[in-house]
């Protein structure tokens, strides 16, 4: 869906009356939009927001329901709502027949989310003539206790109105994690299939969107995308299953239950890695630098649990021993928890990634190492920050979640 300002609102209408025309012509049964479609995701500031004299949620909820039942289907769509003198960046779901069955509100509150926005106090599953429905509002993405809780919540699909903006805005390049890698890599984790309806373009000179909607199979296969650019609907047919919940031992839920370990945040702690090196050198010498490091079976990386756990503990660096070259989970691993993952086997080093998800090094796609290997600055780890508003220890509501 195209991008429209808050300024730009009233001119959400015909977009959307056009998107639901098209989906009853293929009779769709659920349609999901993108977050915040009305009025607009950059709101300025509350008192922007306040002095645009906007339809309130009620009015704005009434509309939605006309089209849902105009079309003959469920919709899920984001909007902002206001309650009780709040904010909140939240998800409507409509039945057939207009009926507003349940509103989800969004918990992980990314960068100017934090500005206007007030984050949820609990997480949403919603029954439907489908099966029951969890509802992931964009950044809830990248907290993987939110989607844990919506599994063991009975979901057995997941829906995500989302506004995936671009992370590498003003380079030239398109990039988004969560539309990358992030969201085939939670719906194999808790095989359970995804829907994700994002914007396309920009929202004045605050936003720049990266499109990419997609519908992602239990098994994290993309079954259908849109492109960057434009307004598009995606088709495609999901098979509802109930998500594989978490396993947990009674030690790891009392440390995902718990607060980060306090540690003083340090600049820099430089090792220097080659590709020969091995999994008790490697961690030796992050031992003797200064630095933390916690040792993990490639298997282990397949479920959030052991990673986020150690990344709670305080360590920088996960060495992970064994893995096939794949670099999907450990991307996630390491861009969910902000650490550094060094990915062994028996021949050495085979994979380097970044905190922010960047793969360094793959020996499997043919990179070259140089006489003097890699510097990692393990201090980077130490910083939570994805934006200077947005520090993933301080977005966890524990109270919140489940498993």
């Amino acid at each position: 869906m195209q991008a429209h300002t808050m300024a730009e609102a009233e001119g959400v209408w015909p977009v959307v009356e056009r998107l639901a025309g098209q989906a009853s012509a293929r009779r769709v049964d659920l349609l999901v939009l993108p977050e915040a479609t009305y009025p607009a995701y950059w709101l300025g500031s509350r008192a922007e927001f306040d002095a645009a004299n906007l339809p309130d949620t009620e009015t704005i909820l009434k509309r939605f329901g006309e089209i849902a039942r105009g079309g003959g289907f469920w919709l899920v769509v984001g909007l902002v709502e206001r309650a009780d003198g709040q904010l909140y960046n939240s998800a409507a779901v409509l039945d057939r027949s207009g009926r507003v069955t349940g509103m989800a509100r969004k918990s992980f509150l990314w960068d100017c989310d934090n500005r206007w926005f007030t984050p949820a106090r609990e997480l949403s599953v919603f029954d439907t003539e489908f099966g029951r429905m969890g509802v992931l509002i964009c950044a809830d993405g990248r907290a993987p206790e939110i989607t844990a809780t919506l599994a063991a919540r009975g979901a057995a699909f997941v829906v995500m109105p989302t506004a995936w903006v671009n992370a590498a805005r003003g380079s030239g390049r398109i990039e988004n994690p969560q539309a990358e890698y992030l969201i085939r890599a939670r719906a194999q984790e808790f095989a359970v299939p995804f829907a994700c309806a994002n914007k396309s373009g920009s929202e004045g000179r605050a936003m720049e969107y990266v499109g990419q909607s997609q519908i992602v199979g239990a098994g994290g296969d993309v079954t259908a995308i849109a492109p960057i650019e434009g307004e598009h609907l995606v088709l495609g047919e999901v098979t509802p299953r109930r998500a594989t919940p978490a396993t947990l031992t009674e030690a790891q839920r009392t440390i995902l239950g718990g607060e980060p370990q306090a540690i003083a945040m340090q600049k820099e702690i430089k090792i220097q890695i080659g590709e020969g090196v091995a999994n008790d050198a490697l961690a030796e010498q992050v031992k003797r630098a200064g630095g933390r490091c916690a040792v993990l079976a490639a298997g282990e990386l397949r479920s959030f649990v052991a990673a986020r756990c150690a990344a709670l503990s305080g360590a920088q660096l996960l060495i992970v021993n064994g893995g096939d070259g794949d670099e999907l989970f450990p991307r996630a691993r390491a861009m969910e928890n902000r650490v550094f993952i060094v990915v062994t086997d028996s021949a050495g080093m085979a994979m380097v990634v970044e905190p922010t998800g960047r793969v360094l090094w793959n020996r499997n796609r043919g990179d070259r190492v140089g006489g003097a290997g890699f510097t990692l600055n393990l201090g980077l780890a130490d910083d939570k920050r994805v934006t200077r508003e947005t520090d993933i220890w301080e977005q966890r509501r524990v109270a919140s979640y489940a498993y």
